[in-house]
């Protein structure tokens, strides 16, 4: 199923793959960051991270600066820097019950961050943490759009998306809810390359049968679907066979285990039946990602911290069921998604590299897109480029 307003003709006509400075130049960098970071989804984390009153998850991709509380009338997301003297205060994922208290001297806020507690000090200060507006799609939580801080010019471009209106579009495929799952690991993955070229691989299927043994022998590209719009892309990739048989033939030891455990699992709780797919990726541009596996859920979500490098932030659903009673499911998965990854760096860095070479010698070249395997690093481009184009106010 795709977006008619994006047409094959279109994507096959496109020349919009970036200059090779676009992934070095630290001007080019700064103008993504004023025209597509700032202004774009400003992903938090899954409300499965504080399913309980007094929960807590502090962002790990802000230095735990800010964090999302489970409060009896939400979530809210809150500063985490005390008042007083400007010290970190929760750390990680917990519960904090029913305030959150400052090692260092104590002062102690409710859930919503207003102070309630000031040791020592004769009149309240009035000092309450900083409440920042959330939004909320399939349980993912996002900053709500807040006018930029800085001054006029900053304040004319505001922070972040209404998410619900970029993805109404979206026709969600039922093995994207969440419902009975649970978060299980966050996992930070540091990229020394550029998030473009994160993205580009992530969006394009042309080297799975080359590059991937064992997503390769996992899904079937050549069982590829495609669904795009505005601001999205999704695609879908049936389940590999071998000789007539679902998952026959393994491409790595390491796949062989999630292999076996995904089997077991299906014909314990599915009558053996196997999936219907092997793989569900979306990409909402420009830096977040949700993976469907069989069984598994996977948040991706991109922060980049240069023109070379990258913050990958990885979040782990499983349900419920999976997490208290499979362990050896959710470690071979996980094993399974992490030898992919380590490949798709590779790839990425190798990519890097060549296009550094044609920068240094003061070359600029780009190929070809194959239809359909690089549709969606078309469409990612085309988007990227409107985005650059646009007028600064």
């Amino acid at each position: 199923m795709s977006d008619l307003s994006i047409t094959r003709e279109a994507l096959e006509r496109s020349r919009a793959q970036p200059a090779v400075a676009a992934y070095f130049d630290e001007a080019a960098y700064q103008r993504e960051q004023e025209l597509i970071i700032r202004p774009g989804p400003r992903y938090l984390g899954h409300a499965l991270a504080v399913p309980e009153v007094g929960d807590h998850h502090a962002l790990l991709q802000e230095g735990e600066g800010r964090a999302l509380v489970r409060t009896p009338d939400g979530i809210e997301l809150i500063s985490n820097v005390c008042r007083h003297r400007q010290a970190v205060m929760l750390r990680g994922r917990g519960n904090t019950r029913s305030n959150i208290v400052c090692p260092l001297h104590r002062w102690t806020y409710d859930l919503s961050g207003r102070l309630v507690g000031a040791p020592h000090f004769p009149d309240d200060p009035c000092l309450h943490l900083r409440n920042y507006p959330v939004q909320q799609w399939n349980g993912l939580l996002f900053e709500a759009p807040s006018a930029a801080q800085g001054g006029a010019q900053a304040e004319a471009r505001p922070h972040g998306r209404d998410v619900a209106a970029d993805l109404a579009r979206l026709h969600l495929p039922a093995e994207l809810d969440f419902s009975g799952y649970v978060l299980d690991r966050v996992h930070l993955h540091e990229c020394h390359y550029n998030w473009k070229s994160f993205i580009e691989v992530y969006l394009e299927d042309y080297h799975v049968g080359p590059f991937h043994p064992g997503l390769g022998n996992f899904v079937a590209t050549d069982d590829l679907r495609w669904q795009m719009g505005p601001e999205f892309s999704l695609q879908t990739v049936g389940i590999a066979h071998h000789a007539g048989e679902a998952l026959g033939k393994p491409g790595s030891d390491v796949y062989k285990q999630w292999h076996e455990v995904l089997l077991n699992h299906r014909r314990d709780a599915h009558d053996g039946v196997p999936p219907r797919h092997g793989a569900i990726w979306l990409t909402y541009h420009p830096t977040v990602m949700l993976e469907w596996y069989p069984h598994v859920l996977v948040v991706s979500t991109l922060y980049p911290r240069g023109p070379r490098k990258t913050l990958n932030l990885v979040e782990f659903f499983y349900p419920e069921e999976i997490v208290a009673f499979e362990r050896e499911f959710v470690e071979a998965q996980q094993a399974a998604y992490m030898e992919t990854c380590i490949e798709d760096d590779e790839i990425a860095l190798r990519m890097d590299a060549g296009r550094e070479a044609l920068w240094r010698r003061g070359d600029d070249e780009v190929g070809p897109y194959q239809s359909p395997m690089e549709d969606g690093m078309q469409h990612f481009h085309e988007w990227y480029r409107r985005r650059m184009q646009a007028v600064r106010p």
